[in-house]
């Protein structure tokens, strides 16, 4: 049986993510996390914990079969409301720093580390990142920046873990609409899609899931270390938000 686990798997992306990896073939089975019961595709299967928890993690491993297949880490954004008022987006409180980079590099690292001894020759692991990464990303810096260390992190993993046989991937999602956007507003995402996005539409959910089941299947079988821009040439313009 081969084995998936996706976490924040309740949001677009985590849930367009189970459901790909299902239809495509990659897995038989996916493990469907999220801090509530995730509405789960047919062959996937909810299971609740906060990541941001180290107990909670331990839970989860717990319950995992001794074998896995694929680990897609998709949490991240930030949390809302922030733990403390954010007067400055340069100059957030330490605290929510820190829980920004908790939210989307430690819960990673946290999981995968739980999980690390359970993955064998041809089984992939892959990481959601943004495009916030690679450019700067002036509306949250802390953001951009834990993304960022995300992906250093992954291109060491998957140097470490090569003579296992295990690869290790990033992908780094353009404008999906999502809720970090509600926070702002659906007109002006439609404007930066509009004046940003070569290929002229927003990012779907199921676009990144497409990647994502890609570098975690056989076809991908001779990739590791990457990262992919799925954001319509967004990056080709590198205009900072």
């Amino acid at each position: 049986m081969r084995t998936g686990v996706v976490t924040a798997a309740g949001g677009r992306i985590g849930s367009a993510v189970a459901e790909r990896l299902l239809a495509a073939g990659v897995v038989d089975e996916v493990v469907a996390v999220d801090v509530v019961e995730p509405v789960v595709p047919a062959g996937a299967k909810g299971f609740v914990c906060d990541l941001r928890e180290a107990s909670e993690v331990d839970k989860l491993a717990a319950a995992l079969p001794g074998e896995l297949t694929v680990l897609v880490n998709v949490l991240g954004g930030e949390r809302r409301p922030h733990l403390e008022p954010v007067e400055d987006a340069t100059w957030p409180p330490e605290a929510v720093f820190d829980d920004i980079f908790a939210l989307n590099l430690t819960t990673a690292y946290r999981v995968t580390k739980a999980l690390r001894e359970r993955f064998g020759r041809g089984s992939a692991i892959c990481n959601v990142s943004s495009i916030a990464a690679n450019m700067p990303w002036v509306v949250s810096p802390a953001y951009g920046a834990a993304k960022a260390a995300l992906e250093h992190w992954s291109t060491s993993l998957a140097v470490a873990l090569a003579p296992a046989g295990v690869r290790v991937n990033t992908v780094r999602p353009g404008f999906v609409w999502s809720r970090q956007w509600q926070d702002v507003s659906r007109a002006e995402f439609d404007e930066v899609v509009a004046d940003r996005v070569p290929l002229g539409r927003e990012q779907t959910a199921e676009d990144v899931a497409d990647v994502v089941a890609f570098l975690c299947s056989p076809a991908a079988a001779h990739i590791t270390g990457q990262g992919l821009d799925v954001d319509g040439g967004a990056t080709l313009v590198r205009r900072a938000r």
